[in-house]
């Protein structure tokens, strides 16, 4: 599986260096990016398209990295909290089966039988 991952990283690399190289004068023209909000208006310099697919991706990786991360977290915790409680029953289990079994005379199917009779 791990050489599975590692092909399918290194054809999306090839592909992505084949798209960049076939379409590098598209991808140098230059953008200006603006912005207006109520009495503000914001205008950047210009920018080549490259540089903004560039920053959403580096953008969508850091925010998937920091979901994961998370989702880490929080499944290592629950992980805690169930090897826990299984360390708990497991130590309740072993006290129940070394307590000693008293000699009582517990009512049999064959007691019943005579006492419904």
């Amino acid at each position: 599986m791990r050489y599975l991952k590692v092909l399918a990283l290194i054809l999306l690399f090839f592909l992505s260096m084949v798209f960049f190289v076939q379409n590098t004068p598209e991808l140098s023209k230059e953008v200006i990016l603006s912005l207006e909000l109520v009495n503000y208006k914001f205008t950047s310099t210009p920018l080549p398209y490259y540089l903004l697919i560039l920053v959403a991706f580096c953008i969508g990786a850091v925010l998937c990295l920091v979901y994961f991360m998370a989702d880490k977290i929080r499944l290592s915790g629950q992980l805690r909290t169930c090897r826990t409680k299984m360390a708990n029953l497991e130590q309740e289990v072993n006290s129940l089966r070394n307590l000693p079994l008293e000699e009582k005379n517990y009512p049999s199917a064959n007691d019943s039988e005579e006492t419904a009779e």
